[in-house]
This record gives C-alpha cells, sequence and structure tokens, in this order.
C-alpha cells in the first residue's frame, strides 16, 4: 500500500517551486562577455527586493570568481523558460587577484537553485583541474533550507554541498551530481555529493536524482551530535563509486528513515573487506568483522536507536562483470564481494522486510562512465596506494588511475541511466514503476507523478502534532516558528514574555493540516527570553526562544 508519508513530501514538493521561483520579482542576466561575472552581478543588485529570481538565459554561459554569501537574504536562481541547454555557470579565478574561490555559495540564508549546471572548472581548458575546488555549496549558518531542482552540479575535490550548521530543510530532485573526488588533490575519504558532518536537519529528502562518478558516500553524517529527523532517499540511481567508507552513512536519525525504489549499480566498487584504512569509518553502528575485530562493513549505517522508523524497500542493485572480476581477484585477500547492505541493527527494525530490501539483478545501463576498476587496483596495490588515503603523491598518475572523468556536456546531453523493460528492477519499484531516477524513463515518470497524488489522502496513520524549535536561536531580531498540524484546526499562535504576558498573537484563525511556518519579529521587545505557545484544538504545545540584541 502506498503511504501517506510519501505522499505528503511528494504532494509538498509539487507547492514549493510555484512558491519560491516563479511567482516573485525577476531580473534576467545576460550570459557573460567574458568580463562580467554572474556573483558580482548578484551583490551589486542595490534594488533587491525580498522576493527577488535571478534568471538565466538558457543556452547561456556564467562565470563565478568568489564566494557568494547571502546573509539575510534569500538567494534564488533559475533557468528561463523554454526549450535550449540549461545554463552553465563556471567557476574561475579572480583575474584581478588570481585567487580561485573554494566554493560558488556560502550560505547565510535560504538558497534555491532551478535548472542550472554548476561546474567547479572550465574544463575545455587545460591545466584547470588543478584548480578542482573543495567543494560547490557550503553553509555557514544555521536554520536554513537549500532546495535544487532539475540542477548538474559537476567537479569539486571534496563534496559538491557541505553542511556545518543546522539545516532546516535539504530537497534534492531531479538532479545530477558527477565527479566527486580527486586524488590529485585530495584523499578518498573525500568525493561525495553532500556531507552534513555532524550537524542536524529536519527533513532531508532526495528524490530522483542520479549520483555518478564519486569515491566516498553519497551521504555523510558521522560523529553526529543533532539527528536527521526524516531522512527520504527515494527513486535514486547511484553508480559508479568506490563506496569508500560506505554508501548511506547516516548517523544519528531521528524519527524516520525510507530508502526506497533506488537503483545502485557499480555502488561499492571497492567490496567489502578488512582494511583498516576503510574499516576506521565503519565502526559507529558498533559491529565488528570477526576476522579482525574492526568495523563491519556495510552500505548503509546509522548510530543505532530503537525509535526511528525504518523503510527500505524496492530497491535493486547491480555489480557489472568489469567489478564482479576485481572481486575475484582479491577473495583470497578478503574481499566479500560488494557485502552486505545493510547493519545487524537495521535488519532487525526491518524483520523480515530486510531480506528483499535490497534485489540483485545483472543491469546494464545504455551509456555510463566505465566502472573505476583501475582506481580500485591502485588503492590496494603495494606500489601504488597501499591501502591508504593520504594523497596526493606521485605514485598516482591521472591518466592511468582516475575514474572515468568525463565534461559537463556528457551528463546534460550523454549519460543514459535507462535499462531494459525486461529486468525485474523495471516494474519492482513501488506501484510496479521502475526502480532508480524515473528522469531516465520520462513517460514512466509523468505516470508516477499522477500514481503519487493519488495516494489517499485520508490516511488512517495520522500526521503527528508538532512544534518545533525556533530558527535561528538565538535570534536578533527575527527568527521563523514551525509547526505541524495533523487535521484541520482553529489555531492559536502567540508570544509570551516569561511572566505570562501575551506581547505577540501570531496566527488566530482556522489552519489546514500540514506543515505551517510563521515568522516573528522582535523588534521592539527587550532582549531575553519569551515563550511561544501553540494551540490547535484541545492541544497545545510551548518552546522557549531567546532574543539577543
Amino acid at each position: 500500500m502506498r503511504t501517506w508519508r510519501l505522499w505528503q513530501v511528494l504532494a509538498g514538493m509539487a507547492l514549493l517551486y510555484p512558491a519560491c521561483l516563479l511567482a516573485q520579482d525577476e531580473l534576467v542576466i545576460p550570459p557573460t562577455d567574458g568580463t562580467t561575472f554572474l556573483n558580482k552581478q548578484i551583490e551589486e543588485d542595490a534594488s533587491r527586493p525580498p522576493g527577488r529570481v535571478y534568471v538565466l538565459r538558457r543556452n547561456g554561459y556564467y562565470l563565478w570568481n568568489a564566494i557568494l554569501t547571502n546573509s539575510g537574504w534569500v538567494l534564488r536562481i533559475k533557468a528561463e523558460e523554454g526549450p535550449g541547454q540549461k545554463p552553465v555557470i563556471y567557476l574561475i579565478a579572480d583575474p584581478a587577484t588570481g585567487t580561485f574561490p573554494q566554493h560558488f555559495i556560502e550560505m547565510g540564508e535560504d538558497v534555491y537553485l532551478k535548472d542550472i549546471i554548476m561546474v567547479g572548472f572550465i574544463e575545455s581548458m587545460e591545466g584547470q583541474i588543478a584548480n578542482n575546488p573543495p567543494r560547490l555549496i557550503r553553509s555557514r549558518a544555521a536554520g536554513f533550507d537549500l532546495v535544487l531542482d532539475g540542477c548538474i552540479l559537476t567537479q569539486s575535490r571534496g563534496e559538491h554541498i557541505r553542511l556545518e550548521q543546522a539545516t532546516r530543510v535539504v530537497k534534492i530532485t531531479n538532479c545530477i551530481f558527477a565527479n566527486m573526488g580527486d586524488l590529485g588533490l585530495s584523499n578518498l575519504g573525500a568525493g561525495k555529493p553532500i556531507d552534513f558532518r555532524g550537524t542536524s536537519c529536519d527533513s532531508a529528502i532526495f528524490i530522483n536524482n542520479t549520483f555518478v562518478n564519486f569515491h566516498d558516500r553519497v551521504v555523510r553524517h558521522r560523529s553526529s551530535s543533532a539527528a536527521l529527523n526524516y531522512f527520504i532517499f527515494d527513486h535514486n540511481t547511484v553508480v559508479n563509486s568506490l563506496g569508500f567508507h560506505g554508501t548511506l552513512v547516516l548517523g544519528w536519525l531521528g524519527r524516520e528513515c525510507r530508502i526506497t525504489n533506488n537503483l545502485f549499480v557499480d555502488h561499492f566498487i571497492a567490496g567489502a573487506d578488512t582494511d583498516r584504512t576503510r574499516q576506521s569509518e565503519f565502526e559507529e553502528p558498533g559491529e565488528w568483522d570477526p576476522r579482525n575485530g574492526l568495523g563491519r562493513m556495510a552500505w548503509v549505517l546509522s548510530v543505532p536507536n530503537d525509535t526511528t522508523h525504518w523503510v527500505v524497500k524496492g530497491n535493486y542493485y547491480s555489480v557489472s562483470p568489469e567489478v564482479q572480476a576485481f572481486y575475484d581477484r582479491h577473495a583470497a585477500e578478503g574481499v566479500l564481494g560488494e557485502g552486505p547492505a545493510l547493519t545487524h541493527h537495521i535488519c532487525r527494525r526491518l524483520g523480515a522486510d530486510s531480506a528483499t530490501a535490497f534485489i540483485k539483478e545483472l543491469i546494464e545501463l545504455a551509456n555510463r562512465p566505465r566502472p573505476m576498476v583501475n582506481m580500485a587496483e591502485w588503492y590496494r596495490d603495494p606500489n601504488g596506494g597501499n591501502k591508504t588515503k593520504n594523497t596526493p603523491t606521485p605514485k598516482w598518475v591521472r591518466e592511468l588511475h582516475d575514474y572515468d572523468r568525463r565534461p559537463w556536456q556528457y551528463f546534460a546531453d550523454t549519460l543514459d541511466c535507462s535499462y531494459s523493460t525486461s529486468t525485474a528492477a523495471y516494474t519492482g519499484a513501488m506501484g510496479g514503476f521502475p526502480a532508480g531516477d524515473l528522469n531516465w524513463f520520462p513517460s514512466k515518470k509523468a505516470e508516477w507523478e499522477v500514481w503519487v497524488t493519488g495516494v489517499e489522502q485520508n490516511p488512517t496513520a495520522p500526521q503527528e502534532f508538532a512544534l518545533y524549535q525556533n530558527y535561528p536561536n538565538p535570534f536578533n531580531p527575527s527568527t521563523k516558528i514551525r509547526f505541524r498540524l495533523e487535521r484541520p484546526e482553529q489555531v492559536l499562535l502567540a508570544v509570551h514574555d516569561l511572566r505570562g504576558h501575551c506581547v505577540r498573537i501570531l496566527i488566530s484563525g482556522r489552519m489546514e493540516a500540514g506543515y505551517h511556518e510563521v515568522p516573528f519579529n522582535g523588534s521592539g521587545l527587550a532582549s531575553g527570553v519569551y515563550v511561544y505557545k501553540l494551540r490547535a484544538g484541545n492541544q497545545e504545545k510551548a518552546g522557549k526562544m531567546v532574543l539577543v540584541r
């Protein structure tokens, strides 16, 4: 049965972009003439209204020569409507200083990106790979949203997205993340799509994306001090990764984790092994390989708890003949092929469903980069990497050992992760749809979009009534209060001082079920602790927040 929460998440997606990117104050920015820089044009937008959307021309090229920090204002960039190639943005050195920026965006507020291509350096210029940046997007402040739809992100030596502060919502849909990691500049523990570090995220949502060509994990949330409260990983295709420290490393989880309807092809090429270098970051589940007493390798890792609701189903995976031959060559050295998908703890939480959570099938993708077997062999070679990740080293030769690194044009025009309709995976996802990123099956995706909106809207399992901690907190002078209603209710949301006096009424009226967010501006109030109280019907919750002048 299609579940209520899947409907809730996907229905929310349909509302997001009209609200955030369409009904706003648009400013069309022409492509570069070689002397203009998109980041500067955005910074110098002196008349920027609160709803500004920067619109880029299709078939256009743009240059970006310094880190852009959107402190106190929401950054929205999208391609213009209509046909044509998505606009391409290149990271380049500042011509005045020669300094190459470490990334494009440093988040100081919400960021929304739609239908653009971000490239870490100009690939067609000889020698520019030496500037391959550590990352493409980084957070610098807590409590904001990062939303990407229809984008291609390619070329970073570390991770495309690095979140070093708590985020509220991270939503990645219909994107391609490619070419993550560079042994000429970094190590094998780098090279991943998204790194939450140890911070929190209320809702981390990944739907209908393709992740291709990378060293390490798709998601890293390690040594975490706070939870990923809702983690949704649905209908994604993952192809051509060493899986150096795992695939989905989720750390501390909160209410729910859903890993559903995905396709993994050659996603753990390094294999399950008794390799101390790699095992050093498989220890968080507290499960040990009996062969050497170190961390037991699995694709999906978490810090065990008995409260997270797990749903893992409809996933398929494939090992190509080239990768299987690598496993066979090194079996005597302790490589157990692709190894287990799940930890023992997750299997116990799933019960009988764990047996079919991931189904193996030989699947050939229509057009994909070559499996990175050369890199896997180099890593194990005593005269090469010798099972160490502390590179770069002169023993690594890009022309011989790098993965099949392709330019952005390949990912925009040639990559094709569709597969045969005769495979079990083609009808193996929920609803009888293909597993993996449905953008590779456009007609099926159109059917799926109708299907998900037809999910029962009055489910037997209701949403919980919830009031969340305001973001940011402490604040000066503005913050946001978010809550969730399980049914339509008469709502009162008010702010009180510690003496119990009501200082502001933010909402008084009937509201629909679902998530709601309300801004609060403390201008005119003294510094101190305030209590925000939510009453909906006969239910009531309260939270504390700190106004600092």
